[in-house]
């Protein structure tokens, strides 16, 4: 299943994207936040996700380049949309199906 592009805002100094971030807002109940720095000591991204259960990382995830986090972070964006998507069509067929009786 295919979602919308995440939005990132770039921050870049002397060419380089130091860090990057990315909210989503569902109907002002469900937020998730992305941020990637750059840690220039081990040259790695590291990637922060927001949000609540399975969005929420206590420790930063490492990539070799933002690219990689980046993708990194739309895979826990579609998994977690898709999840919501799940619920959402159980209780449109449940109240479907008790409207039916």
């Amino acid at each position: 299943m295919q979602f919308k592009d995440l939005e990132w805002k770039d921050v870049v100094l002397d060419g380089v994207t130091v860090c990057s971030h990315c909210e989503i807002n569902l109907c002002g109940w469900i937020k998730i936040e992305f941020r990637i720095n750059h840690e220039a000591e081990e040259n790695k991204h590291c990637l922060y996700s927001f949000g609540k259960g399975s969005i929420r990382r206590l420790k930063p995830e490492k990539y070799d380049s933002m690219e990689l986090a980046k993708n990194a972070a739309y895979r826990i964006y579609s998994n977690e949309m898709a999840r919501i998507k799940k619920a959402v069509d159980y209780l449109v067929y449940t109240e479907n199906s008790n409207n039916n009786d």
